[in-house]
């Protein structure tokens, strides 16, 4: 049988360094008549987090007959988190420093079955671990220091036609996220205990002539905190965590025209839908819908007078081309703000290859 392994060992450390001035006694300013002030005299803090892994990890595919293989792999990993922190007058704070060690073993099964000339079937089972760390700007020794843990299910179909010039691919997952941090009110964390997420994700492409091509992609996702009670005693199971919209959209076109420069011109629709911004679900940030246009040119080398120049092409895009205004992101650490998306852009860019 036709056998493939890869053993990867790998190693990293992460050392993050912040100043950061938390004396100041408060910083809200009147939307209508803001009075210009000042914060107060600056006294920094220092805090170092360091993160370091050391992982040996283990995958194989082994094709049980021409038309179908299977896929595992085993992860071991070690991880340590450490942290200090000094107040403005240098002097250590009190719970510092703290530090913590984990030890997960993750990995993953799956088989990929061709059913057909084109036509491929696959599914995967995964875990997968992370460190402690989702917000190491305000991790705190009174914070619960937990692995956040995830398991995946996914399964679908990815499809080509005898021509190649059409493919589509569908997939059905089922996510659950153990231990998550989330933000809340800006300089503190809460545990959710578990978020799931399940949807479905689909994207097709087609050339119908050699000049010109469509493509797009749509993926629907349920998701919700499984038990979720924060430190005030808010219970949010059953919520949606902020930022997920249920529906995403995603399509365009393009032509090219096949001239001694070739000249391609085409556009891009997107669409996101509703979210909310904080875990209560009280505030939602609405749909939005953003068009682009671009162009480009490939210019023939044969006309450039440098011959050292293998490809160069000239682009042109228009990125929102309605001026379109929307919420792109909502911060639920500070409650009702939001981040406003780009206006419209325009962009020229210029590309050579030699």
């Amino acid at each position: 049988m036709e056998n493939r392994s890869v053993v990867t060992l790998s190693a990293y450390r992460t050392q993050f360094n912040v100043a950061q001035d938390t004396v100041f006694g408060a910083d809200p300013v009147d939307l209508v008549n803001p009075v210009r002030g000042f914060y107060g005299d600056e006294a920094d803090e220092h805090i170092r987090t360091r993160v370091s892994n050391v992982a040996l990890s283990f995958e194989d595919r082994l094709k049980i007959t021409p038309t179908f293989a299977l896929i595992g792999g085993i992860r071991v990993e070690g991880i340590e988190l450490s942290r200090i922190r000094f107040d403005e007058n240098g002097l250590l704070k009190t719970g510092y420093p703290f530090s913590k060690d984990f030890t997960p073993v993750t990995g993953r099964v799956g088989y990929t079955w061709e059913a057909l000339p084109g036509v491929t079937f696959y599914s995967q089972y995964a875990t997968a671990a992370d460190p402690a760390v989702a917000n190491i700007f305000i991790l705190r020794p009174t914070d619960p220091l937990l692995l956040t843990t995830s398991r995946t299910f996914e399964t679908g179909v990815k499809v080509l036609s005898f021509d190649k010039r059409a493919e589509f691919t569908f997939s059905a997952y089922d996510i659950e996220r153990n231990n998550v941090y989330q933000s809340k009110s800006g300089h503190r964390v809460d545990v959710a205990a578990t978020v799931h997420a399940k949807g479905v994700e689909a994207a097709a492409a087609i050339r119908p002539t050699d000049e010109w091509k469509l493509f797009a992609n749509v993926a629907i996702v349920q998701s919700k905190y499984e038990n979720f009670i924060d430190q005030d005693g808010n219970d949010f199971s059953g919520k949606t965590p902020p930022n997920v919209p249920r529906f995403v959209f995603n399509a365009g076109t393009s032509y090219r025209f096949p001239t001694r420069w070739p000249v391609e011109v085409g556009g891009t629709v997107r669409h996101v839908g509703d979210r909310f911004n904080n875990d209560d679900n009280l505030l939602i940030m609405n749909a939005y819908t953003l068009f682009d246009a671009f162009a480009f040119v490939d210019v023939n080398p044969r006309d450039l007078g440098w011959q050292g120049v293998k490809d160069t092409r000239i682009g042109f895009r228009v990125r929102n081309l309605t001026d379109k205004k929307y919420a792109v992101w909502g911060d639920p650490g500070y409650p009702d703000q939001i981040l406003l998306g780009a206006p419209r852009s325009f962009e020229v860019s210029a590309n050579f290859k030699w």
